[in-house]
């Protein structure tokens, strides 16, 4: 886990510059013999896995600013208080629950900086580097890092992806790269989530900060030489649940059902606005759920809200999945930014989960189906 003196200053100086003409005796050249590391992994699991990174919620004491095991040798980066997506350590891959385990036991975070673990003791400090958040995600049995060309670092990325035929980020010619797949240069690293209707790249990725959901411009990208590369163990996700050919079908009663969700596995991407409120925009992804009810009867729906993690679902009840040319939802009933309440006859319906303003995430859906009573 060490990497010798003159290889570890020029790889802080790469990421904190943030320039690869800083990195010059570092190479880009992942390879295309075929190698793998762990089971095979779907794009669903490799962002959903990283997302979990990014919505972890625990609280940085002055403990965690030292650590109870580094002697005196550290101090962090990060301030007191409450914090969202795991922590930063160079060179680390905590999974998300030893990382929890270990800041409540007073270990450290946060690494940053210049420092070496030739004076800090490597185990006195927890979290995820950027190249333990992609080895993480793609479920690898071991971790690997950037394409060194040093001798002494086992395990680089070269040896088990290849990169994406047809996209040449300089060029604009980004259409190939899917979600799960990662943008590499030679300092950082990070998981593709899904391009914005604006043009604009949404990553996830571990820095300084630790693990966050962001946009990063393609201009940007470009300009640090990133490269687009895969997984060679990676597994389309064919017609996943939660899309217009395949809506995860709903069956409320008068008994409050919920599920779980998350609009960041981008499941679909068809809907931008909707009839019922064409003037508000819809423009992230969304997830399309199917609800049939036999009788006439009032339907209520409401999604969780986390706006401390910078997620905005709202929630839309559909006649038809019908849309137009421009992503606007024809069959629009209803729309809440929370909840709805609406009374149905019976037949099918679809309720979409549809993130507002690229701001997709976790949520909770509770429904409720009371049907229309009886009368005499």
């Amino acid at each position: 886990m060490r990497m010798p003196g003159l290889i570890h200053v020029l790889t802080v100086l790469c990421f904190f510059l943030s320039t690869s003409s800083s990195c010059g005796s570092a190479t880009l050249s992942p390879g295309e013999d075929g190698g793998v590391d762990g089971p095979p992994v779907t794009r669903s699991q490799a962002v959903l896995t990283a997302d979990r990174y990014a919505r972890v919620h625990w609280t940085m004491t002055e403990q965690n600013r030292t650590g109870v095991t580094c002697g005196g040798t550290f101090l962090s980066n990060y301030p007191v208080g409450d914090r969202i997506g795991v922590g930063y350590k160079w060179g680390g891959w905590t999974d998300v629950e030893d990382f929890l385990a270990k800041i409540a036991l007073g270990y450290a975070t946060g690494t940053g900086g210049g420092l070496s673990y030739e004076t800090i003791p490597f185990d006195c400090v927890v979290g995820v580097s950027c190249t333990g958040l992609v080895s993480r995600a793609w479920h690898l049995d071991h971790k690997y890092t950037l394409n060194y060309p040093d001798p002494d670092i086992p395990r680089k990325f070269q040896e088990i992806t290849h990169v994406i035929e047809g996209v040449d980020i300089a060029a604009g010619k980004v259409s190939g790269i899917n979600k799960g797949d990662v943008l590499i240069n030679e300092y950082h690293v990070m998981l593709f989530v899904y391009e914005t209707t604006d043009g604009i790249p949404l990553i996830i990725d571990s820095s300084t900060e630790g693990v966050r959901f962001r946009p990063v411009p393609w201009s940007v990208l470009a300009a640090d030489g990133y490269a687009a590369i895969r997984y060679n163990n990676i597994v389309e996700d064919n017609d996943p649940p939660g899309t217009a050919s395949n809506p995860i079908v709903l069956e409320p009663g008068q008994l409050e059902m919920s599920v779980e969700g998350n609009t960041r596995d981008v499941v679909s991407l068809e809907f931008h606005r909707y009839s019922v409120e064409p003037a508000i925009g819809q423009p992230g992804p969304e997830v399309i759920y199917q609800i049939t009810v036999n009788s006439r009867g009032t339907l209520t729906a409401s999604i969780t809200e986390f706006k401390t993690e910078g997620i905005d679902n709202d929630v839309h009840l559909l006649s038809s999945l019908e849309r137009d040319s421009q992503g606007m939802a024809l069959g629009g009933v209803a729309r809440g930014d929370n909840s709805i309440e609406t009374f149905l006859e019976s037949g099918t319906w679809y309720l979409v989960v549809d993130s507002s303003d690229n701001s997709p995430g976790g949520y909770t859906l509770t429904l409720a189906f009371e049907p229309e009573a009886a009368t005499s």
